[in-house]
């Protein structure tokens, strides 16, 4: 007889991502556009204990959110992935879909204003803006603040692992910059101070951060979707870095241009 278990918000939100159902039948090209991010890249210290203590800091709603089906009951059950991917825009539905319910859930239940949405349903920055990032956490008033870019994670370019560990040993800095160049474009011609490029399978967490006297971007180490959280930092789930970070938006999420030298190149056209 199956069995079931019971989550709050706390529970809910440490929990990994079930695993994407790849179609043989798939995109083969890269989709990155021809745009590099050309300011101080760093990594984002201490992002994991940040996460974990931003969890530890809740006073968290006890009401039970959701249910699941307990050993191996799970197996051919809708916890697991039951819809084929083969494109990028499969890869923002499942996102949406199975991180995006969670988090809205678990704002909701903290009475905190944010839920995960498609860019065309916020606010733009001015009149006439026509670019569309594939996710926004938004307001209810329709204020983004927290922008995201999906790809699709069988694509060698998409590689986020390897293009942090190619970044961070010296090997190549272009990768990675390139990788970053669209979504990065789009927070600045936004104001988005938060941002986040994501596989599904693999997760950096962006943030601009002043350099000095010019405008820097800041990434997190790699998110796995199978990464459990925990209260520790040793490691955090997806939707628990991106509670994390909805939070520091809300608080400010705005990309402060009047700091720093005059006429600064954050991205170029390849």
């Amino acid at each position: 007889m199956a069995t079931s278990v019971s989550y709050s918000a706390a529970s809910l939100l440490l929990e990994p991502l079930p695993d994407l159902d790849i179609s043989s039948r798939r995109t083969t090209r890269h989709a990155l556009h021809q745009i590099h991010f050309v300011g101080p890249l760093h990594p984002w210290a201490n992002f994991e204990a940040d996460a974990a203590n931003t969890y530890n800091g809740q006073a968290w709603n006890p009401r039970a959110l959701a249910s699941s089906l307990t050993g191996n009951s799970l197996t051919g059950s809708v916890h697991e992935e039951q819809v084929f991917v083969s494109e990028e825009r499969g890869i923002q539905g499942r996102l949406e879909g199975r991180a995006g319910t969670v988090l809205g859930a678990v704002f909701g239940a903290q009475n905190q204003d944010l839920k995960l949405g498609s860019f065309k349903g916020a606010q733009p920055p001015y009149q006439g803006y026509l670019k569309a990032p594939d996710f926004v956490l938004m307001t209810s008033a329709h204020v983004a603040k927290v922008l995201g870019e999906a790809k699709v994670p069988w694509i060698a370019e998409h590689c986020l692992d390897n293009l942090v560990d190619e970044f961070e040993n010296g090997d190549t800095e272009q990768k990675l910059r390139h990788a970053l160049g669209q979504i990065a474009q789009y927070m600045l011609e936004t104001r988005q101070k938060y941002g986040f490029l994501t596989t599904y399978e693999q997760t950096i967490f962006l943030r601009k951060a002043d350099v000095g006297r010019g405008w820097g971007l800041e990434y997190s180490p790699v998110i796995y979707h199978c990464d459990r959280g925990s209260t520790t930092g040793g490691t955090v789930s997806f939707c628990q870095s991106l509670y994390h970070v909805g939070l520091l938006a809300l608080a400010d999420s705005a990309f402060n241009t009047s700091t720093g030298m005059r006429n600064q190149v954050w991205t170029r056209n390849a």
